[in-house]
This record gives C-alpha cells, sequence and structure tokens, in this order.
C-alpha cells in the first residue's frame, strides 16, 4: 500500500530511511502480525550503510506439505537488544515505530502516541529506565497476541516487572557486599547468595548490615519490628503490614495476608519455598513475591 499524500511534507535525510526489510513487517499481506523490536529503527540501524545488519530481517522459507509451494515466513526477532536501547535510541526509533503505525495501522495511531508518551513522560524516568524499556516492549509484544489496548496504563504489567527489577538489584546488592567482605565460600567461607544454610542461622541472602525494622524499614536499633506501630516506611510510603492487634500472631497486610517474621528478620527463616506456616515469604517492605530478598536487604527504601 502506497502512503497516502500529505501535503507540505519533507522527505528526512534518506540516510535514515526505514529499511524496506522493516516496512515488510507492516505491509506484507497478513500486516502487523510479528514484534519488531526497536533497536531495528534506530539511527544506527536505519542507516543506508548498515545492510549486513538487515541480514537478521530476511524471511525464512518453507514448504508447504499439502500444496508443495514454498512459503515464506516471517522471522521470529530476538527482543533482548531492544532492553538496553539508551534514550536517545528509544526516541528514535519510537518516531520511526509511529511512521509505520500511521501509514500501516492508522486507525490504532493514536492509541500509540498515547502509550509512547506516558513513557516519555514518566516521573524518574531516567532512574527507571530499564523498566520502562521492559514495559513497553511487553506492551507492544502482548498487543499482537491480546487486544489490549495500548494507550491505557497496565498497572499489573508494570508491578510484575517492577517486582523482578527490584529482586535483580537485590541480588547484585548482595553480591557486591559479598564481594567485598571477601568474596565465596569456597575461597572465604561465605556462601553465594541465596543458597540455604544448614546451620539454622537462615538464609545467606541476609545482609551483614544493621538490622532493619520489617515493618517501616528503620535501621536506627531504637525498637524492635514486633513492636513497631507506623503506618509508613520511612522513605515516606504507605507501610505493608498494618499495626498488630492484640493477641500476637503474624503480621498482616491489609488484605489479611500474613508475612513470615523469621524470612523478614534477621536470621531469615529455615523453610523452603515461598511460605511457612507463619506466612509468606513475601518481602514486607516492597511487597516482591519472588522470595529472592527480604526486608532486610531490600533496595526499595
Amino acid at each position: 500500500k502506497r502512503p497516502s499524500r500529505v501535503p507540505g511534507l519533507t522527505a528526512s535525510n534518506a540516510g535514515y530511511l526505514i529499511p524496506e526489510a522493516v516496512r515488510k513487517r507492516f505491509s506484507g499481506p497478513n500486516g502487523w502480525t510479528s514484534h519488531l523490536p526497536l533497536h531495528l529503527l534506530t539511527d544506527k540501524f536505519c542507516y543506508f550503510n548498515n545492510q549486513a545488519s538487515a541480514k537478521e530481517l530476511n524471511d525464512l522459507f518453507t514448504m508447504d506439505g499439502s500444496s508443495g509451494t514454498i512459503m515464506s515466513v516471517a522471522k521470529e526477532l530476538p527482543f533482548e537488544p531492544e532492553l538496553s536501547l539508551t534514550f536517545d535510541e528509544w526516541f528514535q526509533a519510537q518516531g520511526r515505530f509511529l511512521e509505520l503505525i500511521e501509514t500501516y495501522v492508522p486507525e490504532e495511531h493514536e492509541l500509540w502516541v498515547i502509550h509512547f508518551n506516558r513513557i516519555l513522560h514518566r516521573p524518574n524516568r531516567a532512574k527507571h529506565w530499564p523498566l520502562c524499556l521492559e514495559y513497553d516492549s511487553e506492551i507492544r509484544r502482548r498487543s499482537l497476541t491480546t487486544g489490549i489496548d495500548p494507550s491505557a496504563f497496565h498497572l499489573d504489567v508494570w508491578n510484575e516487572l517492577e517486582s523482578a527489577h527490584i529482586g535483580n538489584r537485590a541480588i547484585e546488592h548482595v553480591r557486591r557486599e559479598l564481594k567485598h567482605s571477601g568474596g565465596w565460600e569456597h575461597s572465604t567461607g561465605h556462601r553465594p547468595p541465596y543458597e540455604k544454610r544448614s546451620d539454622g542461622e537462615g538464609s545467606s541472602f541476609r545482609s551483614k548490615t544493621k538490622s532493619r525494622c520489617f515493618v517501616c524499614g528503620s535501621t536506627d536499633g531504637f525498637h524492635k519490628a514486633k513492636s513497631c506501630t507506623a503506618d509508613r516506611l520511612t522513605s515516606g510510603k504507605p507501610a505493608i503490614l498494618i499495626t498488630q492487634k492484640s493477641g500476637g500472631g503474624p503480621r498482616r497486610d491489609k488484605n489479611g495476608v500474613a508475612y513470615c517474621f523469621s524470612f523478614n528478620g534477621r536470621s531469615g527463616c529455615n523453610a523452603q519455598g515461598g511460605e511457612c506456616e507463619k506466612g509468606k515469604h513475601w518481602c514486607s517492605i516492597c511487597g516482591s513475591r519472588n522470595g529472592l530478598h527480604s526486608a532486610q536487604n531490600c533496595v526499595s527504601i
């Protein structure tokens, strides 16, 4: 389909035109049905001398068993490279992506403009840039297999990705801490992170720093978590665990879900898995449910 003529529209630098192999992902007989990673729309990729890079866009060919004819099939492209784009590269690419949408899927153009603007103007975008990239990629990929509205903010998707990022940051934090204190167990006696101890001291991802209140996150040492009545974290965010009622028992969140004292405490819980009889092995500071870190080394505050 030839693009509609736009009065007054001038041509861009010919060296940065969207490659024809990329356009075919939208202009083919089936239209836009496969994910187009944004790293294929950056200035670097679209530069006219970049012929070698375009080879990864070549279609695959297969034989139709019933008719015996050769058919071309769009190659599934890896999306991982687009997760490491800089903001400038992403900005270059999203402009070309919107150009493709406006040309070949015009009825969705405004929806995608809103989607990209939400990322562009997101508070603390620079701080959370890797998370923004993953969210953008996830929404574009899901839009090809589901009927989701890209202009909406998909909170569940964001929260799921954010939990994974917090877990990864906690892993890196503990690794740096162990490296600074002397390395792994085979060289200095320290166990690798997240390996279970057999001496009753809990998980080895426990921080070597001051004990932290697993209710409010304080490390002042002036109060114990079991008696903490704070309704906010030290960062100012609302606390996940609500004030303990008389009678004891595990601390619970607003939905009545019990959190394991030991898991979020200094020593850790000896029980394996995502929960024990005392409650969930979820971080009581950020709410992460992946079990990879506790309140003691949560990096969200």
